[in-house]
């Protein structure tokens, strides 16, 4: 079998060694982007705010809403029956900084 006590024993194989896993775990996850026209998945009716909602918007960030309404439907049998359909990343485009939270206290706006 493989004599690990050799690896932990000599740090400069023990770095090579996870330096090749890292590189190796690095290319699985960022080759396919290299693959795809786009991460977002265009949505109907998207569009960019208008002057009213972008200033509606500006005061929701300015006040803090978001720290308890993340304005997020989670994929969950419940709250798709009470919400409508679950949040999609490409509804989100125009919004920056994005306003999903990772903890909801109150309801969704």
């Amino acid at each position: 079998m493989f004599d690990h006590g050799k690896i932990e024993r000599n740090s400069i194989l023990m770095v090579v060694g996870i330096l090749v896993v890292v590189a190796i775990g690095g290319i699985v996850e960022l080759a396919p982007l290299f693959y795809l026209e786009s991460t977002i998945e265009k949505v109907k009716g998207v569009r960019p705010y208008s002057p009213l909602e972008l200033a509606g918007r500006n005061i929701y960030v300015r006040e803090g809403c978001y720290n308890c309404h993340s304005q997020m439907v989670r994929p969950f049998r419940d709250e798709i029956e009470r919400y409508g359909h679950y949040s999609l990343a490409a509804e989100s485009m125009y919004d920056h900084p994005f306003q999903w939270g990772s903890k909801r206290t109150g309801p969704d706006l």
